[in-house]
């Protein structure tokens, strides 16, 4: 590997996946900026000891992949669910940029590029994009611009409550701010492991937003997700019990999100990224 280079680390934590592995893990190589050889790749498979053919689809993606810029790492062994498979693959990242996605979701083939770009002009530890939903066909149902993040209302928990949650399929961040993840306390949780994440890096950085398709969640029936009691349940334990005051921001917030776009834009004029047209670059 390039030690001038970028190198994002993006894992992907699986079991029996087979009829998703394939896309996600190709919209993950097949990242424009790792083609060009503008940055490079290293992409942790944690496998949890699949019974179907999802080993042998992961396998022979990496003996067709010959770029000297892209290393597939596979661990295959039995875990305690999704948060210790990603527990296990973060803490052996050796990159720059840092993310993981799940079997069934994918970016989009410029993601990489966009923030390196950003990455060029502005110091980001940790940022967001275009909220994408996708359909089973896996086609783009539901595009939403995200309004703001403020730290003080995720570490209350009100993203997924009050306001929309931060999409995790859309979302990359420093590796400087996994020194302060508790991999442990990752590893121990079922559902809300990403609220574990986001509750600790908003400690320690904004989380910015870029007007840009990184990526997007596909919606499956049967999966993890749907289990909303149960992941608020978890949240719970760790969120801070939100006051009358961080109520009244949420709801206010909460009518910001619903405003057109161009109106987000002039209000978060310190953590929404746009492109501008004129210079040919991001700006805020």
């Amino acid at each position: 590997m390039n030690l001038f280079m970028t190198l994002f680390s993006i894992v992907t934590p699986c079991y029996n996946a087979e009829k998703y592995i394939i896309e996600t893990a190709m919209s993950v190589l097949n990242q424009s900026a790792v083609l060009n050889g503008r940055c490079e790749l290293e992409y942790i498979i944690c496998d949890g000891a699949s019974t179907d053919a999802t080993l042998t689809l992961i396998d022979e993606i990496k003996r067709n992949t010959k770029k000297h810029n892209i290393s597939i790492k596979i661990y295959s062994n039995h875990d305690t669910g999704m948060y210790d498979a990603l527990s296990k693959g973060l803490h052996s990242v050796n990159g720059n940029i840092c993310a993981y996605i799940n079997a069934g979701d994918y970016y989009s083939q410029y993601a990489f590029d966009v923030l390196l770009d950003i990455k060029e002009n502005y110091d980001w530890k940790w940022i967001t994009g275009l909220s994408i939903q996708y359909n089973c066909n896996s086609q783009i149902c539901s595009v939403l611009l995200p309004y703001i993040y403020r730290s003080r209302l995720i570490q209350r928990g009100l993203y997924g409550k009050v306001l929309p949650f931060i999409q995790q399929e859309s979302t990359f961040w420093d590796a400087e701010l996994n020194n302060y993840i508790d991999y442990n306390s990752l590893s121990s949780f079922q559902l809300a492991g990403d609220y574990y994440l986001w509750y600790t890096f908003s400690c320690y950085a904004e989380l910015m937003i870029v007007e840009s398709y990184l990526g997007g969640f596909k919606k499956i029936k049967g999966q993890l997700s749907e289990n909303m009691c149960s992941y608020f349940e978890e949240l719970d334990k760790i969120a801070i019990s939100p006051n009358f005051i961080d109520y009244i921001i949420a709801i206010c917030d909460k009518f910001c999100w619903k405003l057109p776009n161009g109106i987000k834009r002039r209000l978060n004029v310190h953590s929404l990224f746009h492109y501008n047209h004129n210079i040919e670059r991001w700006e805020l």
